[in-house]
């Protein structure tokens, strides 16, 4: 398998609508109006997203992630790691674009959705990915991406080099290293053959370092 890039396709996750909310900025509870107006975006937007991930293991002999302290804590003990590339789509990024001239506050909805659609496949990936690990007694640690810690931004070139992801999803990397479409992610997962499960985070806030982030939950 560690040659070997494969290509999932999910079914749409449930929307969170709190997790929405959250990516919106909107922190409280929502008001009628609020809570209209997303149900209006959910309407527009649920059906045209697809939902697409292209993966492959890493053997811990490879230098893939460098002398990042960051990767070297998230992958301490595990036997292999997988790395991954996921995106929903374009068709949320012409959403978007089309709404910011018309109404900025579907506009910002847009956007949430498409995070926290981007984050739902994430999860969803991750859960079953480490659901077929776990019958071979293996286990999951948390996620994490370029840009992260000390984890370098530019490690998305490698990210897309190793996962040839133009093809395989059709996702994209500009020399700024944007990727098109925009609602996308990479990441690494460590895989650890401990004797007992590692604890989990469901969004990793409370692994993260970063305490002053506007979006951080725990």
């Amino acid at each position: 398998m560690l040659d070997t890039v494969f290509v999932k396709t999910y079914p749409a996750p449930p929307f969170n609508i709190r997790e929405i909310l959250r990516y919106a900025g909107c922190l409280g509870s929502a008001d009628e109006r609020l809570n209209t107006l997303l149900g209006e975006c959910i309407a527009e937007c649920e059906e045209v997203f697809s939902y697409r991930v292209c993966y492959r293991e890493l053997a811990p002999d490879e230098n893939f992630f460098g002398d990042s302290q960051t990767a070297k804590k998230r992958l301490d003990g595990c036997e292999f790691s997988v790395i991954f590339a996921a995106t929903v789509g374009l068709s949320i990024d012409r959403l978007i674009a089309r709404y910011a001239e018309v109404s900025t506050a579907k506009a910002l909805l847009f956007q949430a959705i498409g995070a926290e659609r981007i984050e739902s496949l994430c999860n969803a990936f991750c859960a079953d990915i480490a659901g077929e690990y776990e019958k071979r007694g293996l286990y999951a640690r948390q996620r994490f991406s370029p840009g992260y810690g000390d984890f370098p931004l530019e490690k998305q070139t490698e990210f897309f080099r190793a996962l040839d992801c133009p093809r395989k999803i059709g996702l994209t990397l500009s020399d700024s290293l944007l990727m098109s479409p925009t609602k996308s992610v990479t990441a690494a997962v460590g895989f650890t053959r401990a004797s007992e499960k590692p604890q989990e985070c469901e969004t990793g806030c409370a692994d993260c370092e970063k305490a002053d982030c506007a979006l951080r939950i725990v």
